[in-house]
C-alpha cells in the first residue's frame, strides 16, 4: 500500500504543469497551518548568533516573536500578505514597514523581510521546466534583483533553490532538508541559506516543537504583536 501511495504521488507530480509545481513548492515552504519554535542561526566567519522564535502561521499569514536571546526577546513581526508590521518592545510601538524597507535583513540574517512575506517567485516570475528543474525568469518590469531562479526538486519536494543576479551570477542558494511528515502534508525541518558572494555567510533555520492545526485568528491582528496571542 505504501509503494502504491508513493507511485500515485509521483504520477500526480508528473501530471502537474510547471506553474502548479511551483505553487506546490511554495506551499511546502510555508507548511501547513501550525505553531512551532524556529531556531535561527546567523553564521559569520568569526561569529554565530542564535535566536529562538515562536511562529504562528496559517500558510499565508505569519506571526513571529523572538523568545531568545533575552536582550532581543519580545520583538515581533506580522506578515499579512502585502503588509508587514514590526513591534519593538524597547520603543513600545508597532510600525508598518514601507515597501522600500522590505529588502532589509531580518534580525541581521541572510533572510530579508521580503523572504518572510510572500510568494514573489509565483507573482514576479514566469516558470518553465528544463530537465526536471523549474526555471523562473522575471516578468517585464518585475521589481526583483534576480535575473533567473532555479528550483530543484527531489520527488515532489523542493531540495534546492538557486538565485542568479541580472548578470547571470549565482548569488545565493537555499537548501531544504529533514522534511517532517504530518497527516497529508509536510514541512521542511531544516533550511540553510548561503550567501554565495561572501564565503562563510549563511543562515540556518531549524524547525521544532511543531503543532499542526488551527491558529487563533487573533494572532494575525497587529494588536497581537504587543499583547501576544
Amino acid at each position: 500500500m505504501r509503494r502504491l501511495s508513493w507511485l500515485l504521488l509521483l504520477a500526480l507530480a508528473l501530471a502537474q504543469s510547471p506553474a502548479e509545481k511551483l505553487r506546490a513548492v511554495l506551499d511546502r515552504l510555508r507548511g501547513p497551518e501550525h505553531q512551532a519554535v524556529y531556531v535561527l542561526k546567523v553564521v559569520r566567519p568569526q561569529s554565530e548568533r542564535v535566536y529562538r522564535l515562536k511562529v504562528y502561521t496559517d500558510g499565508q499569514r505569519a506571526h513571529l516573536r523572538v523568545l531568545e536571546p533575552r536582550s532581543e526577546a519580545g520583538q515581533a513581526f506580522l506578515s499579512l500578505g502585502a503588509e508587514l508590521y514590526l513591534y519593538d518592545p524597547r520603543l513600545g510601538r508597532t510600525l508598518r514597514l514601507p515597501p522600500t524597507g522590505r529588502s532589509e535583513r531580518f534580525l541581521g540574517s541572510d533572510l530579508t523581510y521580503q523572504d518572510l512575506m510572500g510568494r514573489d517567485l509565483e507573482e514576479l516570475f514566469t516558470v518553465s521546466e528544463e530537465k526536471g528543474v523549474l526555471v523562473l525568469l522575471p516578468k517585464p518590469q518585475a521589481p526583483t534583483p534576480y535575473g533567473r531562479v532555479e528550483v530543484y526538486l527531489k520527488e515532489d519536494l523542493p531540495e534546492r533553490i538557486l538565485y542568479y543576479d541580472q548578470r547571470g551570477q549565482a548569488v545565493r542558494e537555499l537548501r531544504l532538508s529533514a522534511y517532517q511528515r504530518f497527516s497529508g502534508t509536510v514541512l521542511p525541518g531544516r533550511m540553510e541559506l548561503l550567501d554565495l558572494l561572501r564565503p562563510g555567510y549563511r543562515t540556518v533555520v531549524e524547525i521544532g516543537e511543531v503543532k499542526v492545526g488551527p491558529v487563533p485568528p487573533a494572532c494575525f491582528n497587529p494588536l497581537a504583536l504587543e499583547r501576544g496571542c
